[in-house]
């Protein structure tokens, strides 16, 4: 059974990563650089960061 909204998403997905030839490191410095330009935050590795830790923590 297909699920129309995850095949909208793959779709989606798809055309926003072939815009950045598949390239994570592109498709990042584009979201950094639109941080900077909104002035917002997008990205916040902070909270990843202190989960990561957390996890160390716990080990």
């Amino acid at each position: 059974m297909e699920d129309n909204i995850i095949t909208e998403i793959r779709k989606i997905k798809d055309k926003l990563a072939s815009e950045y030839d598949y390239d994570v490191r592109k498709i990042l410095n584009d979201v950094i650089k639109r941080q900077r330009e909104s002035g917002n935050r997008i990205v916040n590795l902070r909270k990843e960061r202190l989960a990561n830790q957390s996890m160390k923590r716990m080990h």
